[in-house]
């Protein structure tokens, strides 16, 4: 019968999630993930197999909390101009609760790993494509209510705003303040053009 395991596998991802996040791939040590994370080299083989393995599980973790703490106004139902509001703000403040700045770890990953290993630009894809799905419901509900021009290209514009949310992502991490970062934030928004008659919610 196999033992049960002496620790909290979730928690233990977690921390390797953060050591990652804060250090990159390639800088990060077993020895350092060990400490981190409280278990033995042994235990990690066995639970999460090499570094790599580790490192794609701590990626789908990251994913998850990240899609579901603030892509979630861009899936209700009735998302629209003021959900895309909404986001931006959320990205923002994410981004700032860290004393040291980070960026977002698919960001990070993206410029380090992606290039070369096709494991990991294939989850990298994978995110920015739920993103994607995300802001071009909320457009769709936006056009169709009036609260932006008919004419706006969907997709082209929930790809901008995926491309927009990686850049507030790099600006964070290079040591933008909130005023910047919102300001960024607010010009891009402006670009979907919202019809006179609309109004968002202070």
């Amino acid at each position: 019968m196999a033992r049960p395991k002496a620790f909290d596998t979730d928690a233990a991802l977690l921390r390797a999630m953060e050591l990652f996040w804060e250090q990159g791939y390639a800088a990060t040590s077993m020895e350092q993930l060990v400490t981190a994370m409280g278990i033995s080299r042994q235990s990690l083989y066995d639970t999460f197999g090499d570094k790599h393995r580790l490192f794609m599980a701590a990626m789908d973790s990251y994913c998850a909390m990240l899609e579901a703490a603030m892509l979630a106004p861009l899936k209700a139902p009735e998302a629209g101009l003021q959900a895309l509001h909404e986001t931006g703000l959320g990205i923002i403040d994410f981004l700032l609760q860290f004393p040291k700045r980070r960026a977002c770890l698919m960001a990070n990953t993206t410029l380090e790993l992606a290039p070369h290993d096709d494991a990991v630009a294939a989850r990298v894809r994978t995110h920015m494509a739920n993103m994607e799905t995300a802001f071009r419901h909320a457009l769709n509900n936006a056009r169709a209510r009036g609260e932006i021009a008919a004419t706006t290209g969907v997709d082209a514009l929930a790809r901008y705003l995926v491309g927009m949310a990686h850049g507030l992502m790099v600006m964070a991490k290079s040591g933008a303040d909130r005023a910047t970062l919102t300001g960024i934030m607010v010009t891009a928004v402006a670009v979907l053009q919202p019809a006179p008659e609309f109004r968002p919610a202070a």
